[in-house]
C-alpha cells in the first residue's frame, strides 16, 4: 500500500473515532448541545470509508468481516438502549460485502434496511466507493444528493466529511492497533452509559 494511502486511511480513522466520541457524549450525556451531534455526522463517512479499504486492502477478508460482525454482535445491548439492535458494525458490514463481491449488492441492500442508518447509510457507503474509486465528482454529487432524503437536518452536516476524503495527502499519525480500534466502539459506550445512569 502506498505510504500517502496508509497515512490517509489511519487519519481518517482517528477522526472518525474522536467525532464518534463527540457524538456519543452529546448523545448520552448533553442531548441538548446540538453541536456535539453536528460534529458527530462526521464520523460515519469516515467509518464507512475505512471499511471500504478494509475490504479491498484485508488480505482474509472472511477474518474483517468476522470481526466487524463479531464487535456488532458484542455492541447489541448497548445499542438496544437507543433502539437499535442492528448497529452501524451490521451496515458497515454490508458495504464491506458488497464492495468485495458486487453480486451480493441488491441482498446487502435489501438487509440495510434493517441496520442503523438503514438504507440511507448502505448507500451512503455506495456513494463514497464511487468517490474513491471509481469516478469523484459522481461520488461527491451522489454523498450531496442522498442528504435529500435522510430526513434529518442534523445529517446534512455528514457533508463536511467529504473535504476530509477528497485530501489526499495527511501528515502521517500514531497507528492505532486493530484491537483497540474494535473494542472501543462498544467499551467508550458502555461507559458513557454508566455515568450517564450515575449522574
Amino acid at each position: 500500500m502506498q505510504k500517502e494511502r496508509y497515512d490517509k486511511i489511519n487519519a481518517i480513522k482517528w477522526i472518525g473515532i474522536i467525532t464518534m466520541t463527540i457524538d456519543h457524549v452529546g448523545y448520552y450525556l448533553f442531548p441538548h448541545l446540538i453541536w456535539l451531534r453536528i460534529i458527530g455526522r462526521i464520523a460515519f463517512p469516515c467509518f464507512l470509508y475505512t471499511t471500504i479499504q478494509g475490504a479491498e486492502q484485508t488480505r482474509n477478508f472472511k477474518r474483517y468481516l468476522f470481526q466487524l460482525i463479531g464487535t456488532g454482535i458484542v455492541t447489541i445491548p448497548i445499542s438496544f438502549y437507543s433502539g437499535t439492535i442492528f448497529n452501524v458494525l451490521f451496515t458497515l458490514a454490508l458495504v464491506a460485502i458488497s464492495v468485495k463481491d458486487k453480486r451480493f449488492f441488491g441482498l446487502a441492500l435489501v438487509l440495510s434496511y434493517f441496520c442503523e442508518y438503514s438504507i440511507y447509510g448502505f448507500l451512503l457507503g455506495w456513494a463514497i466507493y464511487c468517490m474513491v474509486s471509481i469516478h469523484k465528482v459522481l461520488g461527491v454529487f451522489l454523498f450531496l444528493g442522498l442528504q435529500f432524503f435522510a430526513g434529518s437536518s442534523v445529517q446534512i452536516f455528514a457533508c463536511l466529511a467529504i473535504f476530509l476524503l477528497l485530501i489526499d495527502t495527511y501528515s502521517p499519525t500514531k497507528k492505532l492497533p486493530k484491537i483497540i480500534g474494535y473494542i472501543y466502539y462498544p467499551l467508550h459506550q458502555f461507559i458513557l452509559l454508566v455515568i450517564r445512569f450515575n449522574l
